[in-house]
């Protein structure tokens, strides 16, 4: 056996601990990304793991604040402010490390600035909105959002990287039917929010929430390029472990 071979034989496996803003385990999430982590222990905590229903309800957002959208264990969903769940989420990572976990992703893509881990920590909403704006160039694009009260945020935040402006159209992935996506794709394809027929350019599904399913019902159904965040980020992840 080469001495190169005998090396990597012994090297420890490799932790990736998936971090919600919301409750883990993610079991809506970790169908589609699961088998791009080949070979890696996956842990998963939540930012809401230790909070009763009531506590989790304190934390809507007031006038003002930041919108973010997460899913609970119990299959429902939470409206949470950007700004409280903050250090929720830091004391999720801070418990993912104490568990031995070697690398970190923030299956979230909100703007949660100033996380820190003694562990490479890695954020969903920057490897995948890096990455579609790297992939669709001066194409239009359209961005679907959980809540209509974050699409002017998240519109503004796409129109600061690229340059320009984005459609942004509100679908719920927690509550909104697989039925659903498919009219979005043929509403797309007929021109609304995004020019005219066959010019919706590329789509992308803002919400780590949002499956490669519901992905897929928009392909079908319209000319343009679908992306979710969870994949973007996933196998972005896996190309540094």
């Amino acid at each position: 056996m080469p001495p190169e071979a005998a090396t990597i034989k012994t090297l420890a496996p490799k932790t990736l601990a998936l971090i919600t803003i919301g409750q883990a385990p993610r079991v809506d999430l970790t169908p589609d990304i699961m088998p791009l982590f080949e070979g890696i222990n996956v842990i998963e905590a939540g930012a809401l793991d230790e909070l009763s229903p009531a506590e989790i309800a304190k934390l809507r957002p007031r006038a003002g604040e930041g919108v973010l959208v997460s899913r609970l264990r119990s299959g429902g969903h939470a409206v949470l402010s950007e700004e409280r769940i903050h250090p929720l989420i830091q004391q999720a990572v801070d418990r993912a490390v104490s568990l031995g976990a070697t690398a970190i992703l923030v299956v979230c893509t909100g703007d949660i600035p100033g996380l820190s881990a003694p562990v490479p920590l890695y954020l969903a909403e920057a490897l995948a909105h890096g990455a579609v704006a790297a992939l669709i160039g001066e194409a239009p694009l359209t961005v679907v959002v959980p809540e209509p009260e974050q699409a002017g945020a998240i519109a503004a935040r796409w129109a600061r990287r690229l340059g320009r402006e984005v459609t942004t159209i509100a679908c719920d992935p927690y509550t909104e039917p697989l039925a659903r996506f498919a009219e979005l794709g043929a509403g797309l394809d007929a021109g609304l929010g995004a020019g005219a027929a066959g010019s919706a350019g590329w789509v992308f599904l803002d919400c780590i929430g949002y499956s490669e399913a519901m992905a897929a019902e928009i392909r079908a159904n319209t000319g343009a390029r679908v992306l979710t965040a969870r994949t973007l980020a996933a196998r972005l992840v896996t190309a540094a472990l």
